[in-house]
C-alpha cells in the first residue's frame, strides 16, 4: 500500500500499489473506468481525475466545479497536481502498447464477480474447477486469442461459471459440467455488460498464468508446475501444455488413477496437475540415473 499525506490539514490516507490490494469495489471501480477509458468514453484526464478523486476520497460537487470556472488558473495547477499524484499511484494499472492500445495489468487471483445473472464462478485462483472446466476455458480462450471473437468470451465464462447444484468432485456446488451445455449458459453470458466481461477474462487469465507459474504448498511441500508448460505466459501468447490434454486424460484413465474418463474429467485440476508433477519428478531422476551410470 501506498501512503498519502497532506501535513497541513493533517490528512492521511492509504491507496493500493496493486491490483490484489484494491477491494471489491475499488477493483469494480477500476475496471469499469478502465474498459471506458479504452473505449474512448472517456480521455485520459477524465480517468486520471476519477481514480485520484476515489482512491484518495475527495469529493467533487458543485460548490467544486463552480469554482473551477472561476479559478481557471488554479484548477490547472490542481490538475497538473493530479497528473504527478496520479502517475506515483497508478502507473500498475497498464501499459500502452506500439499500436496505442490500452492493456490492463491484471494480476489478481480474488474472484470479484464470485455471482452474475445468477450463475455461480469458481473460487479465487480457480482452484475448485475440474479438469474438464479447466481443459474447455484454455481451448475457448486459445479460439479467442486465434479469431478476437467475442463469442468465445461468452462460451468461456459459461465454461465456468452455472447454476448452483450439488457438491461436484473438484469442490464446487454448481451442476456438473457437461460440454454439450455450453451453448445453453453462453447466451446468458453474452447480456454481461463488457466491462464485466473483460474483468472475467483478465482474472481468469491471471490464474492460469499463476497455475503455470507461481507456487503451491501440498502436503508441506512447496512446488511449481512451470515444468510442465512450454511457455510461463499462455494467456499473453496462447501457448499450450507441453502435454496434450487429450492424452493427459486418455492415459489418466487408462491407469485409473481417479476412475475412468468421466470421473477424471471431474477431477480438481490442482490434484490433475500435482500427479503429472510427480510422474515429471520421477522420470527427470530415472533420465538422471541413467546418464550418471
Amino acid at each position: 500500500m501506498n501512503t498519502v499525506e497532506i501535513p497541513d490539514v493533517g490528512y492521511s490516507i492509504e491507496v493500493p500499489s496493486c491490483f490484489e490490494e484494491m477491494t471489491r469495489s475499488q477493483v469494480l471501480f477500476t475496471m469499469k473506468r478502465l474498459h471506458n477509458l479504452q473505449c474512448g468514453a472517456i480521455s485520459f484526464a477524465e480517468f486520471r481525475v476519477q481514480m485520484i478523486y476515489k482512491f484518495v476520497n475527495v469529493k467533487r460537487g458543485a460548490r467544486s466545479i463552480v469554482w473551477e470556472r472561476l479559478h481557471p488558473e488554479a484548477a490547472q495547477e490542481r490538475n497538473e497536481k493530479i497528473v504527478i499524484l496520479y502517475e506515483q499511484l497508478f502507473d500498475f494499472l497498464f501499459k500502452i502498447a506500439e499500436d496505442q492500445t490500452i492493456i490492463p495489468q491484471y494480476d489478481c487471483l480474488t474472484n470479484h464477480l464470485p455471482t452474475i445473472r445468477g450463475l455461480h464462478g469458481p473460487t479465487d485462483g480457480l482452484l475448485d474447477i475440474s479438469f474438464a472446466e479447466f481443459r474447455a476455458a484454455a481451448s475457448e480462450l486459445q479460439l479467442y486469442l486465434t479469431t478476437k471473437e467475442d463469442l468465445h468470451i461468452d462460451r468461456l465464462i459459461a465454461c465456468l461459471y452455472r447454476p448452483r447444484g450439488e457438491m461436484q468432485p473438484s469442490g464446487r456446488k454448481v451442476r456438473g459440467f457437461d460440454i454439450a451445455q455450453i451453448d445453453r449458459y453462453a447466451p446468458v453470458c453474452s447480456k454481461i455488460a463488457p466491462w464485466k466481461k473483460q474483468l472475467i477474462l483478465l482474472w481468469y487469465s491471471s490464474c492460469v498464468n499463476y497455475i503455470q507459474t507461481g507456487e503451491f504448498t501440498i502436503d508441506g511441500r512447496t512446488i511449481s508446475f512451470a515444468g510442465l508448460f512450454l511457455s510461463s505466459t499462455p494467456s499473453a501468447e496462447g501457448s499450450q501444455p507441453s502435454l496434450g490434454w487429450l492424452s493427459v486424460l486418455y492415459d489418466l484413465a487408462e491407469k485409473q488413477t481417479f476412475g475412468d474418463i468421466k470421473q477424471t474429467d471431474q477431477t480438481n485440476i490442482i490434484d490433475v496437475l500435482t500427479l503429472l508433477y510427480n510422474y515429471k519428478q520421477q522420470s527427470d531422476y530415472v533420465r538422471k540415473s541413467s546418464k550418471a551410470d
